[in-house]
């Protein structure tokens, strides 16, 4: 039985591990579907894209999405 109870706990260790590493893992950003981006903010709040790419704010991530017609989703709230 205490095989059994040090194997459960291992593993929800391992989990929770895992799942703190990969917070926020592929979020979609907040871009306009039916506007063009005329302009982004100046602020420096950098998301990391799933393409690889370190963009300076969310916005500037939206402005890459528009131009190249990819998907390009957020992978985590700072550089890559």
């Amino acid at each position: 039985m205490t095989g059994k109870v040090v194997f459960l706990g291992l593993l929800l260790f391992f989990v929770a591990a895992d799942a703190e590493g990969n917070s926020g893992l592929l979020r979609k950003p907040s871009c306009p579907d039916t506007e063009e981006i005329m302009a982004c903010p100046l602020n420096l709040a950098p998301v990391c894209g799933s393409d690889g790419n370190t963009y300076a704010n969310e916005c500037t991530l939206c402005v890459q999405r528009q131009t190249t017609r990819t998907d390009i989703l957020i992978i985590k709230e700072e550089s890559c």
